[in-house]
């Protein structure tokens, strides 16, 4: 069996799936710092004469030109596209819809993503980021007024978002006492175990009653045509006054410009956003050791409106499932057992519905 992956693998990351996987299992990427000269592999003439025999393509930058390479409709092998994480956005899926090809992801890094949400959350609640800003310049004028920290205990955490990186989110805040609530598209897929977790799962189109419920809201919600900005003025206006809100799902799930006048008016209390609106081009330069390099020695604004001029925002660059160790190790699991399935003649896991995008 073939694997072809459409992007640049880390040599840690090559040889972690290269030890767990049945030898006969060929494995063809481009290493980053080795023989990866930045051209994207999906345009790479060896990557493209690789998929004619792949049976899975890892990541989803796939091009009408290799699926037409790999599809059995041309007579290439392909039984799979594998998403290594959560958000499948990045993938063409009327191309997949066109080619049918299924598509599976990958929920490996949701308790890492979600650990991040709960560091957020209690950054943006003590404002951490403000104090720490002004006591580097010797101020200490912040200690006992101004930009005051509230607590989590007690309070109604609304969950926005409840697959995989919802419901480690929910294990964790267990341990703050607090109520937890949730809201998802597909109340059927809640598990027996999820709602053990929370005292109510609400559809989409109970959003504002449960919006209006809490006092802080983790969103995990993936990017599809429904859920680009699912987040307006209608919901802020139905948000409590002083409440948190924490992005660690898409950028564009929230209208940047409803956002941006929630906290001019002063309707939230905070904010923590992981994933952004603006990104660096997709580019590869060399730093200083000669390796390859991305987004490097850009200054990119997150959003088209001013949020980082906000004191109560915290903001970071879309790295909530960037772990120093292990990274690349730390997500693998489920797409090995993926492998595993496929290699044995079974159906893959986690599958997505190609027509809702998640």
């Amino acid at each position: 069996m073939r694997i072809v992956f459409l992007y640049p693998l880390n040599k840690d990351a090559f040889d972690f799936l290269r030890d767990k996987l049945p030898k006969d299992i060929e494995i063809i990427a481009k290493i980053r710092g080795e023989d990866y000269q930045g051209i994207p592999p999906n345009q790479d003439p060896e990557i493209i004469a690789a998929v004619k025999d792949a049976e899975i393509l890892l990541g989803p930058y796939v091009t009408e030109e290799i699926l037409q390479q790999a599809t059995p409709q041309f007579d290439g092998k392909l039984k799979v596209i594998l998403i290594p994480w959560t958000g499948v956005d990045r993938l063409d899926l009327n191309l997949t819809k066109k080619f049918q090809v299924p598509v599976a992801n990958s929920h490996g890094n949701a308790r890492t993503i979600a650990e991040f949400g709960i560091a957020l959350l209690l950054t943006a609640a003590k404002n951490i980021i403000h104090h720490d800003k002004l006591l580097r310049n010797g101020d200490w004028s912040s200690r006992f007024k101004d930009y005051p920290s509230i607590n989590i205990t007690g309070k109604t955490i609304g969950l926005l978002g409840f697959g995989a990186i919802g419901t480690e989110c929910a294990k964790m805040l267990k341990c703050f006492d607090v109520r937890l609530i949730a809201c998802r598209r597909s109340l059927e897929k809640t598990t027996v175990a999820q709602k053990t977790l929370v005292e109510k799962v609400y559809a989409y189109t109970e959003v504002h009653e449960f919006l209006c419920q809490a006092d802080a809201i983790i969103s995990s919600l993936p990017l599809t045509a429904e859920t680009k900005g699912f987040l307006s003025d209608k919901e802020f206006a139905a948000m409590k006054d002083g409440v948190i809100l924490i992005n660690v799902g898409r950028g564009p799930t929230i209208d940047e410009k409803a956002l941006y006048n929630a906290l001019l008016n002063g309707k939230l209390f905070a904010a923590g956003l992981d994933p952004q609106w603006n990104y660096p081009p997709r580019r590869e330069t060399k730093n200083k050791k000669g390796e390859i390099d991305s987004e490097k020695d850009l200054k990119i604004f997150p959003s088209n409106y001013p949020l980082h001029e906000f004191d109560n925002v915290v903001l970071s660059p879309h790295r909530a499932g960037h772990v120093a160790e292990g990274y690349e190790r730390a997500h693998w699991q489920d797409v090995i057992e993926n492998i595993l399935r496929i290699y044995q003649g079974l159906e893959p896991e986690n599958l997505i519905d190609i027509e809702k995008g998640y």
